[in-house]
């Protein structure tokens, strides 16, 4: 249980915090940009204070979703991997779960990203709505993931 506990702090809210970030990040610089296309006026220190403020209002609702998504995506991709090398002597390499675990970051927000539209009848982060929006998303799931693998590394060296 210890373990777990150092793991999750020490790998997992790194993981979800970076990914949060970012997606927060490219979600405003979204709609900022989309404003500024029809002749808005943004200065550099509104775009600042609007991407903190998102960060501070998405964190309850968004942050949380991201949380619950990434937790899944991490603690199934960590099953198959444990599943697939339970009978070799050696670990996964680090490229290996670097691969996997990126692919699972990016994968968890297309699909969640993917699922709001049905469930609640709207694109909550308007920053997604398009094809390059929602690709930018899945980047923030991509670093996501790779901050879980590059952390789970380290973290693993030294247990």
């Amino acid at each position: 249980m210890k373990k777990f506990l150092r793991h999750t702090f020490f790998v997992f809210i790194p993981a979800w915090a970076a990914g949060f970030i970012l997606a927060s990040i490219l979600h405003t610089t979204a709609v900022l940009t989309e404003l500024t296309k029809i002749d808005v006026s943004i200065g550099f220190s509104d775009w600042f204070f609007m991407i903190r403020q998102d960060l501070l209002g998405l964190l309850p609702t968004y942050g949380v979703i991201i949380a619950v998504t990434l937790a899944l995506a991490f603690f199934i991709t960590q099953y198959l991997i444990n599943r697939i090398y339970s009978k070799r002597t050696e670990s996964a390499p680090f490229p290996t779960r670097l691969a996997l675990f990126s692919l699972a970051g990016a994968v968890s927000f297309g699909v969640m990203l993917m699922a709001m539209q049905p469930i609640l009848n709207v694109t909550l982060i308007a920053g997604a709505r398009s094809l390059a929006g929602l690709l930018a998303q899945c980047l923030a799931g991509v670093i996501a993931g790779c901050v879980f693998a590059y952390l789970g590394n380290k973290f693993k060296a030294k247990t």
